[in-house]
């Protein structure tokens, strides 16, 4: 026979899940009255008014006025305390470096970037290290709980190195994670670059205006196609980024594709990435010094730019038709640097996937997110960690009578 649990451990565990609820729901953005929150959460009133009071006891929630033009007593409105606790996001690019602090309340407090120094691993922790200390000085380092670590390649959770990052010679050495969880603020959190850039669009495509429990529909389905300097994509599956086994789902640049059947294996990253646009102009006689100069050629009448854009969108489309065959998602979102040139790609790419597809071919338009993508992602993981930590640090109803 199982044990029942007693009646004083039953009423806590209500109590804390009831006090979760409230929090949770405070925490998609707005300020809520005590009816809101009714409302939102499907808790009776006395349950609210309960969860409220013992938030607000142990500093989780602040009361932030009350609402106007009510009939009657004006209901007072409730947010999250967002001093009660953050997170430090970082995205490691090759070309930039770029960190941004976040309060409990999902505000972004402080934002320092600079120049990715590539000249070895050690130097771009040490620059990781300087942008985390200038956001998060000594003294207020206990007010971080996490660190979220947006990187190109595949972070091993086993080994504790990040593999497949090319573009970032020396980052797969033990040396880099171990210097980075000892000198960066609260838990160490890393995950693939396109993966956070996937979660910010997540974040961006939900709507959170709309909290209540009976709202069970699926979430959204797309992939991301992020191409620059490389190509990578994040997959979202009914508002879940997927990561795969091993992490490594959406590492689409090691597709392999021949551009002629005379010349060796070549990965699609190697025909789409930026140094392959900028080889492509080179060779048709056009001296460009980056893959943007290219396209802006394209864009002021150069008839030899417009036809390496051509290109790109064929080789880009072989990418493209071998996810949309395999996942068959409804959304292709275009992102990256190279990705943000939508008004000259989007066209092509789709005529190219209708000529090679005999699948119809998903509704494809450009990302809304810009270059920070990756860093919005890691604020977005980071304040879900920190409010998880404030809340489970606090155990509001360990306080309660």
């Amino acid at each position: 026979m199982s044990r029942l649990s007693s009646p004083v451990s039953s009423t806590r565990s209500v109590r804390l899940a009831n006090e979760r609820v409230v929090y949770d729901v405070l925490g998609l953005g707005r300020p809520l009255s005590a009816p809101d929150l009714v409302e939102a959460t499907g808790l009776s009133k006395p349950t609210v008014g309960l969860a409220l009071a013992r938030l607000e006891e142990v500093g989780l929630v602040r009361q932030s006025g009350r609402r106007s033009g009510a009939t009657g007593r004006s209901p007072r409105i409730f947010a999250l305390e967002a001093s009660a606790g953050g997170a430090l996001a970082v995205d490691v690019g090759r070309h930039r470096v770029r960190a941004a602090r976040v309060d409990l309340a999902g505000a972004v407090v402080g934002r320092a970037e600079s120049d990715a120094d590539g000249r070895s691993a050690r130097a771009l922790v040490d620059q990781v290290l300087r942008l985390a200390a200038r956001l998060c000085p000594e003294a207020d380092r206990g007010r971080v709980s996490h660190t979220v670590l947006g990187s190109p390649g595949v972070y091993d959770a086993a080994a504790d190195v990040i593999r497949l990052a090319p573009n970032l010679p020396g980052w797969d050495r033990p040396a880099v994670l171990r210097r980075l969880r000892a000198g960066l603020p609260g838990t160490l959190l890393v995950d693939n670059d396109i993966n956070l850039a996937a979660l910010a669009e997540l974040d961006a495509l939900e709507s959170p205006a709309d909290p209540s429990p009976e709202r069970d529909a699926p979430g959204p389905s797309f992939v991301l196609v992020s191409v620059g300097t490389g190509l990578g994509m994040g997959i979202v599956e009914d508002g879940r980024v997927l990561r795969g086994a091993r992490g490594a789902a959406g590492e689409i640049s090691y597709l392999p594709a021949d551009p002629s059947p005379t010349a060796g294996p070549t990965r699609i990253e190697e025909l789409t990435g930026s140094a392959a646009i900028v080889r492509a102009a080179q060779d048709l006689g056009l001296d460009l010094p980056s893959a943007q100069a290219v396209f802006d050629a394209a864009r002021h009448g150069s008839p030899v730019a417009a036809q390496v854009v051509e290109r790109e969108a064929e080789r880009l489309a072989l990418a493209v038709a071998a996810v949309v065959a395999v996942l068959d998602p409804p959304l292709v979102l275009l992102g990256g640097g190279i990705g943000r040139n939508g008004d000259l790609l989007l066209e092509p790419l789709r005529a190219h996937l209708a000529a090679r597809l005999p699948l119809p071919v998903p509704e494809i338009r450009l990302s809304r997110l810009d270059v920070d993508a990756p860093l919005q992602g890691a604020l977005v993981q980071g304040v879900l960690h920190a409010r998880r930590h404030a809340f489970d640090a606090a155990r509001p109803a360990d306080a309660a009578p």
